[in-house]
């Protein structure tokens, strides 16, 4: 999920093209595909653990995690209909950033009291950079604020460096 929140921040400017409703479905497509990855992900290590995929564990932190996507969803669709209304620019949608951070930081927040407590640090993560990024987008009023890259670098990079903590930190089984 990292590298696609990566590359998608670097490839955004070229393919979302410079109008709002580019950015917006650009983004929400990124977002299925991470969503299908990790499903992907979390279904093949299942089956390769020979564990059940839809488990009572995994359903609480799937219900945890819904109402922050659900909102942020929720909140993109009502906001996305007033801004494409107006015939807005990629950078009108300097907003959407800080809203996607904090309310996807919110639902891993949820559902990382079912897991390690280092999914409740990355969710930590998200809300902040939202809320420095929702001032930053204030600040400069949208104007020099590369949305792509934004998105990139929070999305990508934190999914990266929680990767990399968890590859560091995770206990393994030993090999035989």
């Amino acid at each position: 999920v990292g590298l696609i929140g990566l590359v998608a921040g670097i490839l955004g400017s070229y393919v979302s093209g410079r109008t709002f409703a580019g950015f917006i479905i650009y983004w929400s497509c990124t977002c299925l595909l991470s969503i299908g990855v990790s499903i992907g992900i979390s279904r093949r290590q299942a089956i390769k653990s020979d564990e059940q995929f839809w488990s009572p564990a995994t359903r609480r932190v799937v219900l945890a995690f819904l109402p922050g996507l659900a909102s942020g969803a929720g909140v993109t669709l009502v906001l996305s209909g007033i801004g494409a209304g107006r015939g807005g620019s990629a950078q009108d949608a300097v907003l959407f950033v800080p809203i996607w951070l904090i309310f996807y930081g919110c639902g891993l927040h949820a559902a990382g009291w079912f897991v390690s407590r280092g999914m409740r640090r990355l969710a930590w993560c998200f809300i902040v950079c939202g809320v420095l990024a929702l001032s930053g987008a204030f600040a400069l009023d949208g104007e020099r604020m590369s949305v792509n890259w934004l998105m990139g670098a929070t999305f990508g990079g934190l999914h990266l460096l929680a990767a990399a903590y968890l590859y560091f930190t995770e206990k393994r089984e030993p090999t035989p």
